[in-house]
């Protein structure tokens, strides 16, 4: 009975030091920039942030979304035989850790229903997974989360990288404005169609003609 005491009173320490970790976790990340705009996806807890923030660590690690997704294993393979296209899957590749940790703030997403992710994951399932008469269930819903988590990585690694391009044009002791968070409502109008870019596009090079003046 004395051991079984002794091992009570250190699980119940455990705990609170668990407690205490996930407190401080919570508080670091509220205050990172990175925290903040991760926190503004639907889905995204303390923990999900700080493993993602820690996991990429400098978002220049990474030369475009396509990297970083290839890190978290929710890039696109093209399988061919030939010249033939036979079918796409996701890569094998990847940290593990990443990947689970991104299906499970997509499946997250998908349970909270009202947000964007939500409304194109129940989209792709519709129109990519085949019902299955026996099982009365649509069959493919996995890969559907894969893709949901590719496009949603890609939202991730836009926001990061702007955000750190801002910073780099912040002069020293000048305060940086607050972070470009995600935004529902742009993510809505970017899914219908009208997509605008994070970054200013820069005007075409045009050539003046200049015709001369009328000789007197």
């Amino acid at each position: 009975m004395l051991e079984q005491g002794q091992l009570i009173k250190e699980l119940r320490l455990l705990r609170e030091h668990v407690e205490q970790l996930d407190s401080e976790i919570g508080n670091i990340v509220e205050h990172a920039r990175e925290g903040q705009i991760l926190l503004s996806f639907p889905g995204f807890g303390a923990i999900t942030a700080a493993t993602i923030i820690a996991a990429i660590g400098s978002i220049h690690n990474f030369p475009s979304a396509s990297a970083l997704k290839s890190y978290f294993g929710w890039a696109p393979v093209v399988v061919q035989s030939g010249s033939t296209l036979d079918h796409s899957r996701l890569t094998r590749g990847g940290t593990r850790t990443m990947k689970q940790i991104l299906f499970l703030a997509v499946f997250q997403a998908i349970r909270l229903q009202d947000n964007e992710w939500a409304k194109l994951y129940e989209r792709l399932v519709k129109t990519r997974c085949p019902y299955d008469e026996k099982t009365q269930s649509r069959v493919g819903k996995k890969r559907v989360i894969g893709r949901v988590a590719g496009q949603m990585t890609e939202a991730i690694y836009a926001l990061l990288k702007r955000d750190a391009e801002l910073l780099a044009k912040i002069l020293p002791g000048q305060d940086p404005p607050p972070p470009m968070l995600y935004d529902p409502e742009v993510h809505q109008r970017h899914r219908q169609g009208h997509y605008r870019p994070l970054k200013s596009t820069p005007l075409p090079n045009t050539i003046t003609v200049l015709h001369p003046l009328p000789s007197e």
